[in-house]
């Protein structure tokens, strides 16, 4: 998915015309083409176009992803140096971002943050540079599985729990690694879609049909949690799967209820309404997570711009 470079600073200009505004092309950058790989990598290997935050963000070691085991990597705790550099959006309004923050102090990697403006072109939010090695990484997804992969790679027993339990956010097997993949790419082809169309549907007699297309995405996590058993998406363990459609549901039980007057019906969704509540009291969680009126604060922009959330918004 890609948009001009023009039309991307023209919402752009427009969006930062009040205080700590928060462009729409920042916020959900994640779907859209900037430039190339080449100019991302200079502006993050210069800095030159981000202002660094004034606290250093260092994070102690992850906590019961082995299944209540206790600390997994002994070498990474709060007295490290942070290898990572996470640049997101100021303000913390990108849900992409919140994916990799989540997952960031979920696998308790020492890291820093940098905010990258809001009027930024030549790069995408969430992006990440190890600065052991220099590499670059962006898009949420690949950003995220990233993350995994070298928290499995720094982990000093090894191998995956023997219990069969997830392994650093990720189950051991490959087969319950594709599970959670096709999990994460249902989220973003049919729920995000559905739910942003909705969202900024302005023809009432077509909101009926929107809402029911929403809630047949819904139910395809009621389903993965009924198959799986629960709690969490992929069974008795959070994965990246639950990261991965953790921002946008909060964004949409918020959104939807303020501008549509819906909610998600309990009675139809019974294990996705525990799961959000068991997810939203994890740390990590909360640390990415918005109060209701700055996601309302946020949205009041998208809505009077008309906004098409990097090509989510599928009306015409």
């Amino acid at each position: 998915m890609s948009m001009p470079l023009a039309s991307l600073l023209a919402v752009a200009s427009l969006s930062m015309s009040a205080n700590n505004a928060v462009s729409p092309c920042c916020a959900f950058s994640h779907k859209l083409s900037f430039v190339n790989y080449g100019t991302i990598a200079a502006a993050i290997a210069e800095r030159g176009q981000a202002r660094r935050t004034a606290t250093v963000l260092r994070t102690g070691p992850a906590m019961g992803l082995r299944g209540g085991g206790g600390p997994l990597r002994a070498g990474l705790d709060a007295s490290d140096s942070p290898f990572l550099t996470f640049y997101t959006l100021k303000g913390g309004a990108c849900p992409y971002a919140a994916r990799t923050l989540i997952c960031l102090t979920e696998l308790g990697l020492p890291h820093e943050t940098v905010e990258v403006p809001g009027n930024q072109p030549e790069g995408k939010v969430p992006a990440l540079r190890n600065n052991n090695d220099d590499t670059v990484v962006y898009e949420s997804s690949i950003c995220d599985e990233y993350l995994s992969d070298l928290a499995r790679s720094v982990d000093p027993s090894g191998g995956p729990p023997p219990s069969g339990r997830a392994w650093m956010l990720m189950p051991p097997d490959a087969a319950g690694r594709a599970r959670v993949r096709l999990l994460c790419d249902r989220i973003d082809s049919e729920l995000c879609p559905a739910q942003f169309t909705y969202l900024m549907n302005k023809d009432g007699e077509k909101d009926k049909e929107m809402r029911e297309d929403l809630e047949r995405a819904l139910g395809v996590l009621e389903e993965a949690l009924t198959s799986s058993g629960g709690p969490y998406l992929a069974g008795e363990d959070f994965t990246l799967a639950d990261i991965h459609v953790l921002p946008f549901y909060l964004r949409l039980t918020v959104t939807l209820r303020h501008y549509k007057g819906y909610e998600v019906p309990r009675d139809k969704f019974p294990k996705l309404a525990q799961w959000f509540e068991v997810c939203s009291e994890k740390a990590s969680v909360k640390v990415a997570a918005l109060s209701e009126e700055r996601i309302v604060e946020v949205y009041d922009r998208f809505m009077d711009v008309d906004y098409s959330f990097g090509g989510l918004n599928k009306n015409k």
